[in-house]
């Protein structure tokens, strides 16, 4: 099993009612070969202050890498501290592009997320670094 330092990339997914739809522009994201790198990570804290999660939303893989695969790991987020709410450590779902063995070059993904009727696509390019290049 390959291990990978999770970076903490936080996305709070806010959906607002109403049937909208949103895309961003690709977000740049640099790695080595065989390093995986956080894509995203779902986080929705609730306002209660408590570590439960609130209900986030399933991500779908609409456009799927050419040369890696995307794995999706529950982990722990630091949420800081607020004016109403201490510091926390709340579960969160990350998503991580792994590139395949020997790969540099450049991928894309996209990934859909739909709460109610509302749908946002996040963008992705990735460039995977050979050995020896700097990030």
């Amino acid at each position: 099993m390959m291990h990978c330092k999770i970076v903490q990339i936080v996305a709070l997914i806010y959906m607002a009612s109403g049937a909208t739809a949103w895309a961003q522009s690709p977000k740049e994201l640099r790695t080595k070969v065989g390093v995986p790198v956080v894509l995203v990570n779902f986080l929705n804290a609730r306002p209660d202050c408590s570590t439960n999660p609130g209900p986030v939303a399933v991500p779908v893989v609409s456009g799927a890498p050419a040369n890696g695969v995307i794995q999706m790991q529950i982990t722990v987020t630091n949420v800081p501290a607020s004016s109403k709410c201490p510091a926390r450590k709340i579960p969160s779902t990350a998503l991580l592009y792994a590139p395949n063995k020997e790969f540099s070059g450049a991928d894309t993904v996209q990934i859909d997320v739909e709460v109610g009727n509302q749908k946002r696509s996040l963008s992705y390019r990735i460039t995977v670094q050979a050995a020896g290049q700097q990030l």
